[in-house]
This record gives structure tokens, C-alpha cells and sequence, in this order.
């Protein structure tokens, strides 16, 4: 019995879970019937071309499938293989700030001698023209002055040339600017500062100062960063005193001299001062470009004459051409020669004396021609020792494969 209950029970629980599990339709949604599409019923052609359509897509699926298989092998062996990176970049573009490292190789321009049409300024004849703008005997003798008198010493072809590098710098960079906001705003403020109207501390907070400067004072040493020309103004200026605009590298300045600091040497000399600068340009790019000019010699220079050329900076001067040694005797007894020559009738013995020193220089030519034909011939010899030592593979003769005669040839 117990087993006849234990048969029957699954099959009644059975059949009563599907009555009890039946959704109970929504309140909401009673006495409104649902809308069921009919399903439309189709016709033998279309079961027929839809059953075509359905065959042919399986053909190409196992078409495929059946190629992949066949090029399994070669797709897993280019997949393995290592292949040479390939690297990509991203064009971001370029900054406005971006600069080239290296600045284009330009060619220099050179000093030369100017005509006197050219040299004339305002009816007189001046010692430098530096892009039409002129450069005084005067200006440059009061800056060498001041050098000479400063105690420094030094070459003075050395101190020439540091002064005309930076009087040429200066106006190099000022033909750059011939309307600025500079030189309107030195108008402007000239006459207030120079009459006290305008501190110059003030003028110097408001319109800027030279660099190394703090709140508009600077200190100026012997051999200053400024130049020797900023120098002269500085040391020549009397204490208390405002100087008179005069330009520098970047604008136009005034200054007025707070104390002047004896040092126990002429080079330790110091003078602190109160200066404002008016800027050609608020521009740094612009500044940047001006003195890039000057530094790549990209300014044209006209001098009075040769001396003046030869105390030109090694920058504005045209090098002398490389000569060789042997040049340089070769020349040296050509000028022998001719006085030689000179002086065979008129001094015999000058004449002599002059023969000695043609023949120690034929000698010393003829030498150098000896050791030059010597160094060539034992480089040769060398070559050749290095032939003649090289090993030398032999070549191994081909075996000849004797050819058989058939039965019965001829």
C-alpha cells in the first residue's frame, strides 16, 4: 500500500503544479482583450525561395569555415613570425613658443672701407656707419678715455675692439627700431624726471630698468655686463646727478648716481645707481630677433678708412686667408728676390747679405719638398709590404668526370 502511494504521489503533484503556477491576469488589464498578430501563412514558392536563400547562406558560412581550416597552418605561422616594430606618431601640432635649436647658417657680413658719399653724416665725415646710423670719433675716444683712465690696462687693440663691438651692438639694435614705444615714452617723461617731478626709483617701477637691476637700482662694476659704454655714464656722472638719455642694448636710460665706492684698485671701483629703461619693444621675441642680428653679423658696417677697419672686432672683420709654411717662405724669398735684385748694383753687399738668406730659404724649401716625397714613398712601400704579406688562397682545380663511350659508338 505504502508503495502504491509513493508511485502515485509525483504524478498528482504533478498535474496540480502547472494549476497553481498559472499567471493571474492583471486587474488592470481585465475586460480589455489583447491584440495578437495574426501569423501570416506562407506560400509553397515562398517557403521555397526562403528555404534557397537560407541554403545558400550555409554553403558560404561552410565554405568559410572549410578555408579557414585549409590556411590554419599559414596564419598561425604569420601570427608567430617576429616582425620589424612599427612605430606611429601623434602631430600634436607645434606651440607658438617652440624655437629651433640651431638658428640657419647665414652668411656674414663683412666691414668694408666707405665711400666718402657714404661716410657723410649731416656734412661731415664720420669714423663708423652701422645700418646708416653714425658712430663719432668722438664718442669713441671719450669711451676709450675712461678705459684708459679706469687703470685696467690690457692690449690696446683689445680695448678698441671691446668698444666698438658694443657701440656697433647698440646701434645695431636701435636701427632695428626706428618708431618704438621707447623712445615715445622717453619724450614723454623726460623733462619729469629730469627736473625731479618724477623720482627716477618711481619712473623705474613703472616703465621697467636695465637687467641685474633691483627696484631700479643696479650696481656698476669695471668690466660690467652692460658694456663699457653704460660705464662711461655711470662713472662720469657726478653724485646726485641725473645723466642724459642714452641708449642701450634693449632701449633708452637715464640714471642718477647714489654713491660712487672706492676700491682698493681701480678695477674694484663701484657706483650704485638708480636707473630706468625705456624698451624699444615689451616684445621678448621681437628683442630676441634684434639681437640675434647683431650676433650672426647680419649688420652692415662702413669704416673711414683702413685704420679704423683694423680696429674692427674679429665679427665684423673678413679673415686673413689660411697660409701653409711653405707659402709663407715661398713668398718671403720672392720679396728677397726683388731686393736682391735692387740692391746688386747699388750694394754689393747687401746684395751678398740677401744671397745668404735666398739660399738658407731655397735650402729649407727643398727640404720640405724631400720630407713630402719621402713620406709618400714610404707610405707606398708600406702598401706594398702589406700586399706582398696578404695570403693567398689557391685555387682548387675542378675535377674533369671522364665521359663513357657506349657499346657500338663511334
Amino acid at each position: 500500500m505504502f508503495l502504491r502511494i509513493a508511485v502515485v504521489a509525483p504524478l498528482a503533484l504533478a498535474a496540480v503544479l502547472p494549476a497553481q503556477l498559472k499567471p493571474v491576469p492583471s486587474p488592470i488589464l481585465q475586460g480589455k482583450p489583447v491584440a495578437v498578430a495574426p501569423v501570416k501563412e506562407l506560400t509553397p514558392a515562398e517557403q521555397a525561395a526562403k528555404l534557397t536563400k537560407e541554403k545558400a547562406l550555409l554553403e558560404k558560412e561552410i565554405k568559410y569555415a572549410t578555408q579557414r581550416v585549409l590556411d590554419a597552418k599559414q596564419l598561425l605561422a604569420v601570427k608567430m613570425s617576429r616582425k620589424k616594430p612599427n612605430f606611429r606618431s601623434i602631430d600634436a601640432g607645434k606651440p607658438a613658443s617652440a624655437k629651433p635649436l640651431a638658428p640657419k647658417r647665414v652668411q656674414r657680413k663683412f666691414a668694408r672701407i666707405g665711400s666718402k658719399e657714404e661716410m657723410d653724416y649731416g656734412g661731415q665725415t664720420v669714423m663708423i656707419k652701422v645700418n646708416d646710423r653714425a658712430i663719432s670719433q668722438a664718442s669713441y675716444d671719450g669711451v676709450m678715455n675712461y678705459l684708459r683712465e679706469s687703470a685696467i690696462g690690457g692690449n690696446e687693440a683689445l680695448l678698441a675692439q671691446r668698444v666698438l663691438y658694443d657701440m656697433i651692438r647698440i646701434e645695431a639694435i636701435a636701427s632695428q627700431f626706428i618708431e618704438n614705444e621707447g623712445e615715445v615714452k622717453l619724450s614723454e617723461n623726460q623733462e619729469k624726471i629730469a627736473s625731479g617731478k618724477m623720482p627716477l626709483k618711481q619712473a623705474a617701477r613703472e616703465f621697467g630698468s636695465v637687467q641685474g637691476a633691483t627696484n631700479g637700482m643696479v650696481i656698476v662694476t669695471r668690466n660690467s655686463i652692460h658694456g663699457p659704454y653704460f660705464e662711461h655714464i655711470a662713472f662720469s656722472t657726478p653724485a646726485g646727478k641725473i645723466s642724459r638719455p642714452f641708449r642701450t642694448m634693449n632701449g633708452y636710460a637715464m640714471l642718477m648716481v647714489k654713491e660712487f665706492e672706492k676700491g682698493a684698485k681701480p678695477q674694484l671701483d663701484k657706483v650704485t645707481a638708480h636707473v630706468v629703461q625705456f624698451a624699444y619693444t615689451a616684445d621678448p621675441q621681437t628683442m630676441s630677433t634684434a639681437h640675434s642680428q647683431v650676433n650672426l653679423g647680419q649688420t652692415t658696417v662702413l669704416v673711414r678708412d683702413q685704420e679704423v677697419l683694423k680696429l674692427m672686432p674679429a665679427l665684423f672683420k673678413r679673415p686673413a686667408p689660411r697660409t701653409t709654411p711653405r707659402q709663407l717662405l715661398t713668398k718671403q724669398m720672392s720679396d728677397l728676390m726683388k731686393e736682391y735684385k735692387l740692391a746688386l748694383q747699388s750694394n754689393p753687399k747687401k746684395a751678398a747679405a740677401l744671397n745668404v738668406q735666398i739660399e738658407a730659404i731655397r735650402a729649407k724649401l727643398t727640404e720640405m719638398v724631400r720630407a713630402t716625397l719621402d713620406a709618400q714613398s714610404t707610405s707606398d712601400a708600406t702598401d706594398n709590404d702589406a700586399i706582398k704579406k696578404a695570403k693567398v688562397v689557391p685555387v682548387k682545380k675542378a675535377k674533369v668526370v671522364p665521359v663513357k663511350k657506349k657499346k657500338g659508338g663511334k
